[in-house]
């Protein structure tokens, strides 16, 4: 078994026995009182996502059913992602791993139970601002104990603009290998201050999780667009010429930050935000 699957296991294991002794944390809702580092998502009144910092630093997200996503750090920079199931479920543990690869790469292993030996592979690449500019999609592997072998090969990538001057995603386009435009994404924010603004993450990060999480209009993963200013409308258009658009709308706390969000397409329901 080699280091990394060595590793990977090592770190399951221990999310997993973390999680049997805190499936009972969101039975009280813990502020921050940070404007910018939510403490809680709700929906009707009811908890849908508690939030967990170390400083200001993502610790972990964590649902009612005690599905948790887990920011994990290494000597204080952050190293990656762990995923515990619901209390109720044996398996489906899971990870994100992300190497520094070159001045300016990061290579992205993601995988997770039952299949504890394959890994979805991606690469990000930065610009000379830091600012995420490509993620490709490389292929899947299997680690064993000569090292990772190449199942398939990867079949898309994205190239992401950013405003310098904001840091704020304002277009991502997917292609296939060959190059053919898949889909585009543009991106619109308001002016008020975001409700993450506060909350350390790196734009390598984050480069990523808006590729993974772009097809989402859930607002617990969708926020991470809000690291300057709130989303207010994302609009996509495939290669036949489609069209659609999602859009939010929020009201504000006396300093300016989001309080509520509503999104046209989530049937009436409005989320809460507490800090």
């Amino acid at each position: 078994m080699n280091k990394l699957f060595s590793t990977i296991m090592s770190g399951i294991l221990t999310v997993a026995g973390l999680a049997l002794f805190s499936c009972s944390d969101n039975d009280d809702i813990k502020l921050t009182g940070i404007d910018g580092c939510p403490s809680a998502l709700l929906s009707n009144g009811q908890l849908t996502a508690s939030f967990t910092y170390d400083g200001n630093k993502l610790s972990r997200i964590q649902d009612p059913d005690g599905h948790a996503t887990h920011f994990n750090y290494e000597n204080g920079q952050f190293s990656g992602i762990s995923y515990t199931p619901p209390k109720d479920v044996a398996d489906g543990h899971g990870w994100v791993g992300f190497t520094k690869t070159g001045d300016n790469t990061f290579e992205v292993s993601r995988g997770g139970e039952p299949a504890l030996d394959i890994s979805y592979v991606e690469e990000v690449e930065l610009d000379t601002n830091g600012l995420p500019a490509k993620i490709t999609f490389t292929g899947i592997y299997r680690w064993g104990a000569n090292g990772k072998e190449q199942l398939e090969e990867g079949d898309r990538y994205a190239l992401l603009s950013f405003d310098p001057a904001t840091r704020q995603l304002l277009k991502q386009e997917v292609f296939d290998k060959e190059s053919n435009l898949l889909v585009k994404y543009t991106y619109e924010y308001d002016n008020a201050s975001g409700s993450i603004s506060h909350t350390e993450l790196p734009m390598w990060l984050l480069g990523w999780w808006y590729y993974q999480y772009s097809n989402q209009n859930d607002f617990k993963y969708i926020q991470f667009l809000n690291r300057r200013n709130n989303i207010t409308k994302i609009t996509s258009k495939n290669s036949e010429g489609d069209i659609s658009s999602v859009t939010y709308t929020y009201k504000y706390n006396e300093n300016n930050f989001p309080v509520t969000a509503f999104c046209d397409k989530w049937e009436g329901t409005e989320v809460g935000i507490r800090y």
